[in-house]
């Protein structure tokens, strides 16, 4: 499965050795073929994979993604550890600044749509917005102190302040709740489900009612996905550029900061193990969600003390998130993941380590 909640399966084959070689027909008994099918998700997303896939095969690439970042899509992973800046999306950022606005009313007008498809371009105009490869720098800032529900100063009550502050709420319910604005929240629980991660009581974790391979599941699954690629790119563009003003815009937004949100993101963590299988058609985090979520409670517990506290509070006995974290970067096979964790657990550790 891809960052894009594209399935696919690689089918291997052994070649006949009954067959005999001829003009037409070529000796295939010490081959072995390959064949990759894709079960859901884009089809123009899904072809530079299986490429890649069919190439390392036959032995003509390592399979590893060699673009440069301003190649890829945006919610490619290269763009996501890429450290890069292009000149040339800062200078056209200075001549599109002011439509910024009307861009963020469309996206969530089309947010607001009731069809699918419209919805998912919504969502790529939020991630496309908070991308400085996509938008430039001083816009994406903009767009991330916007999505990250940073307040309107000196300014009235207006469609523009009403469509900043919707589009934020949208985004924390989506990922806050599991579901959709509208959609029922996921408040139930599975037996078989592990305990949630920053909470002291053995509480189950939150599980979809809805059938596993449901379309509107796979939709709620592929939107909550973008969403947090919204939320790590805003989170870490601006702690990258403004880190001040993330530590003030915390401190302003609460909902951030809240012990319900910081736990959905914790959650979130179990899916670093999890099987792509099981994720297909579900609201579950996948291993590429695992490591977006992962960076986001990094940057949010660096920024907001009060995070600090709920994920890595030294006067605990117990410290799950931070086990999930551990067990992440040791056992994964996902080398973005592995890092990531590596990272936030030696951060995120720092204290508990030194009492």
């Amino acid at each position: 499965m891809t960052i894009d909640r594209v399935h696919f399966v690689v089918n291997l084959y052994r070649g006949s050795r009954r067959q005999k070689s001829s003009d037409f027909s070529p000796d295939l008994a010490h081959a072995v073929i390959v064949e990759v099918v894709r079960l859901r998700g884009s089809s123009i997303s899904f072809h530079p994979h299986s490429r890649a896939i069919l190439n390392a095969a036959m032995g003509q690439s390592s399979g590893e993604d060699e673009r440069r970042p301003i190649l890829t899509g945006p919610c490619d992973f290269p763009r996501f550890v890429s450290n890069d800046e292009e000149p040339q999306a800062k200078r056209r950022a200075r001549a599109i600044i002011t439509s910024l606005p009307l861009a963020l009313e469309r996206a969530l007008s089309l947010l607001k749509k009731d069809r699918v498809d419209v919805q998912v371009i919504g969502m790529e105009s939020l991630v496309n917005l908070t991308d400085s490869f996509s938008s430039g720098v001083e816009l994406a800032i903009l767009s991330s102190m916007i999505v990250l529900g940073a307040p309107v100063a000196g300014e009235d009550v207006d469609n523009e302040a009403i469509a900043r502050e919707e589009i934020h709420l949208y985004l924390i319910e989506l990922l806050q709740n599991r579901a959709l604005p509208g959609d029922e929240k996921l408040d139930c629980f599975d037996s078989s489900c592990e305990t949630a991660p920053i909470s002291s009581q053995h509480e189950k974790q939150r599980f979809p009612k809805e059938p596993l391979h449901t379309d509107d599941a796979y939709h709620g699954g592929l939107m909550r996905s973008m969403a947090l690629r919204v939320l790590s790119n805003a989170l870490s563009l601006l702690w990258k550029n403004q880190p001040d003003t993330l530590v003030k815009v915390l401190k302003s937004s609460k909902s951030l900061t809240s012990r319900d949100f910081i736990q959905s993101l914790s959650e979130d963590l179990i899916g670093g193990t999890r099987l792509p299988a099981v994720v297909s058609g579900t609201r579950l985090a996948s291993a590429h969600e695992t490591t977006l979520a992962t960076r986001s409670l990094k940057i949010l517990a660096d920024a907001s003390p009060a995070v600090q506290q709920l994920v890595a509070n030294p006067k605990s006995e117990e410290h799950p998130t931070l086990d999930l974290l551990s067990k992440n970067y040791e056992t994964v096979r996902h080398d973005t993941l592995e890092t990531e964790s590596q990272s936030a657990y030696s951060a995120l550790s720092r204290d508990i380590r030194t009492c």
